[in-house]
């Protein structure tokens, strides 16, 4: 059995390694809760191969490996293509060694089957909620097991079912832990180059932005006093159309000092449901002449902590871009509740045209905007008033199908 076993901490070694192997072949840009695909999937291919090739037998032709290690990779960090990828080359690899091939496409068919459901919010979950669902989720295949052998009076087997359940499952957490602290590695390194971005943007308006302000009030003024003299209804309308445009680039320039100013006003507790009614009436009068029906599922007596008006800024922001990114005769609905963990969750959801994935990514730069007209800074002050509010925004989204806002917020007592 000692010599068994030792077979068993091979394979860990290899597969630790493999995985190692390939964090360092493949680039940032390649990782994330669904950035896994061709390489993800070669480095679970090698783990099978290895580990169907070489499988450990202890008696009466029963085989141990770790092939429901790579399979639980790749759905839940690789999603169904590489998934099912990996499961049929398993059943490939089936074919030319020892293993009851019609055994193993019932077994990993229901793994697979499980998995997909799981992975949808497995991304989602805290570190300790994702060790302890994959923790009973794989407990689950040697307690049948075990179950089997019993009912067959093979007691002998059980002593080495325990020890490789136990090796196996601290491979599986180690390869999860592995993973997981690479992502929390890309993500620390985004948020920083993102950081520098907003540095960047800050120093940027703060210089520029007060320089250029002054100027325009002046010339803004005179356009006003020129509407006074007597003009043919052209020339009005150009002064017209000047004023708004000078207007709109006023809008710019303070949304740049949105993002250069510094807050130094004190944070106060104040009603979330009343600010979010108030953001809801200022914009369904704009609602209303685009058509499109507004509804409201606010939680009464919602209480955090921050300043009224950013947060108002916030909603409005959200709100404005709903409603322009739904065609008429759309809906709107916009919620607040309490969410676990002390918090509130705030959800802005429209059918509109929806973004696909590549946008997504990109949600909240500045100057990155879908709007033909807009500078993405709308997005950007949110984002920024959010993160300064220790809150979260998260954004799921499908082409054709709408857009989902949800914003978390701590609660405020």
């Amino acid at each position: 059995m000692l010599e068994t076993v030792h077979h068993l901490i091979l394979h860990v070694v290899f597969i630790l390694f493999t995985i190692l192997l390939f964090q360092m072949v493949t680039s940032d840009s390649d990782s994330g809760t669904r950035g896994f695909t061709f390489t993800f999937f070669i480095m679970n291919l090698a783990v099978i191969v290895f580990t169907m090739i070489f499988p450990v037998v202890y008696s009466s032709g029963y085989v141990y490996d770790f092939k429901v290690i790579p399979i639980i990779l790749a759905f839940l960090y690789g999603g169904k293509r590489v998934g099912f990828s990996t499961f049929f080359a398993m059943l490939v690899i089936g074919l030319f060694t020892d293993h009851v091939w019609i055994l193993l496409l019932m077994n990993y068919a229901i793994y697979g089957v499980v998995l997909i459901p799981l992975s949808k919010w497995y991304g989602r979950l805290t570190w300790k909620n994702k060790m302890l669902l994959i923790s009973v989720f794989y407990l689950f295949i040697p307690v049948t097991r075990s179950l089997y052998l019993l009912q067959h009076n093979e007691t002998e087997q059980l002593p080495f079912v325990a020890s490789s359940t136990l090796i196996i499952w601290i491979t599986l957490i180690l390869a999860i832990y592995l993973i997981e602290n690479r992502l929390e590695q890309v993500r620390m390194k985004k948020e920083l180059m993102k950081a520098e971005k907003f540095n960047v943007v800050s120093e940027l308006a703060a210089s520029v932005a007060h320089e250029i302000r002054n100027p325009m009030t002046t010339v803004r003024g005179f356009m006003q006093l020129l509407q006074r003299e007597t003009l043919t209804d052209e020339q009005k309308s150009f002064i017209d159309i000047s004023i708004k445009e000078l207007d709109h680039a006023q809008d710019v320039i303070n949304q740049y000092l949105s993002l250069a100013k510094p807050q130094t006003e004190e944070y106060e507790v104040f009603s979330l449901t009343e600010t979010m009614n108030e953001s809801v009436g200022v914009m369904s009068t704009y609602a209303v002449m685009n058509s499109i029906d507004m509804k409201k599922n606010i939680e009464k007596d919602l209480m955090i902590k921050g300043m009224k008006i950013e947060v108002k800024q916030v909603l409005l922001n959200l709100l404005k871009n709903a409603i322009e990114a739904v065609q008429e005769n759309g809906e709107i609905t916009v919620g607040a509740s309490r969410h676990k963990d002390r918090q509130v969750m705030i959800t802005i959801q429209d059918n509109g045209a929806g973004m696909p994935p590549e946008q997504l990514k990109v949600l909240g730069r500045p100057y990155y905007s879908t709007k033909e007209k807009g500078t993405g800074l709308g997005l950007t002050v949110s984002y920024q008033i959010v993160k300064r509010m220790k809150g979260e925004i998260q954004v799921e989204s499908e082409v054709g199908e709408g857009t989902t806002f949800r914003i978390f917020l701590p609660l405020g007592i």
